[in-house]
């Protein structure tokens, strides 16, 4: 059944397989490959599964392991794995374990000393992160919020002071309130962006301050429908601290250029962060920084 080049499925091993977040060729060669091999496919709801399945033409026998039941599933697959069947492990959307059920099954498994074999593909987390242009080097995952009460004060007072950027998952009908809470703890000037449907045929994503977000989600510029991600960007104080990559080293190039052809720095730094379309305070303290580093 294994494939020696790494393609297909590994006998007695548990196969965390990464499928589509919305666009179906992003299920990799290699994922067709194991699932077509494996001798049982568990599925956080079978009937979502069996869409993606029956598209690459794949009939293995398929199982629900959803979250609220997935303790008491879990025997009978440890069997099947310690007995030398190939199993995988999808989700409906995306990479599972990543605010999807499995943590559990997983767990167990390599304490029965079973296999863990990965197979990478498609994730929103991922996406989104690589798309902002606000998430920098450093990042932290915070999934769904608590949807109301004390937990859900907590963790947003905690994400606006974390001066790393974070990912949030968000529902449609939720992401206003999210925004504007995010916008009252962390400041209307947080850098953001907003990824919507990421990978379908309504991909959006919408870069800003928070409070810029917020408001074309509530006056409707942005489609209040489907699936959310939240990237909080990094604060400008973490930005600065850590030597910020990105556009900002070339802009400040273009800053002293400017200084050089007879510009005052101040204006030079206005220009610049208009036409780049940055931070214009950022800009601001990298330039003064660097300046004073120079005397």
């Amino acid at each position: 059944m294994s494939d020696g080049r790494g393609g297909g499925a590994t006998p007695g091993a548990l196969h965390i397989v990464s499928t589509p977040i919305g666009n179906l060729a992003d299920l990799s060669p290699r994922a067709v490959a194991v699932l077509r091999e494996v001798r049982l496919i568990l599925a956080e709801d079978s009937r979502v599964a069996r869409v993606l399945l029956s598209s690459i033409e794949v009939n293995t026998e398929t199982t629900s392991l959803p979250g609220f039941d997935e303790a008491d599933r879990i025997a009978p697959i440890i069997a099947r794995l310690l007995a030398g069947e190939a199993v995988a492990l999808i989700s409906d959307a995306g990479t599972p374990l990543i605010s999807d059920p499995g943590q559990q099954l997983v767990r167990a498994a390599i304490a029965a000393g079973v296999r863990i074999v990965p197979i990478p593909g498609a994730s929103a987390l991922l996406a989104a992160v690589v798309a902002s242009g606000v998430a920098g080097a450093r990042w932290n995952f915070e999934g769904f919020l608590p949807r109301s009460g004390a937990d859900r004060q907590r963790a947003i007072g905690a994400l606006a002071a974390d001066l790393r950027a974070s990912v949030i998952y968000e529902a449609g009908n939720r992401v206003a309130a999210t925004l504007r809470d995010l916008t009252e703890a962390a400041g209307p000037d947080r850098p953001a962006a907003l990824c919507r449907e990421l990978t379908k045929m309504h991909e959006e994503i919408r870069r800003g301050s928070l409070a810029e977000l917020a408001e074309l989600v509530e006056s409707g510029a942005v489609d209040g429908r489907g699936e959310f991600v939240i990237v909080l960007g990094e604060s400008i104080a973490d930005a600065i601290e850590s030597d910020v990559d990105g556009a900002y080293p070339a802009a400040l190039a273009a800053v002293e250029q400017r200084i050089a052809e007879g510009s005052s720095r101040s204006d030079a730094i206005r220009a610049i962060a208009a036409a780049w379309k940055l931070d214009r305070r950022r800009l601001w303290s990298l330039a003064h920084r660097d300046a004073a580093e120079g005397e």
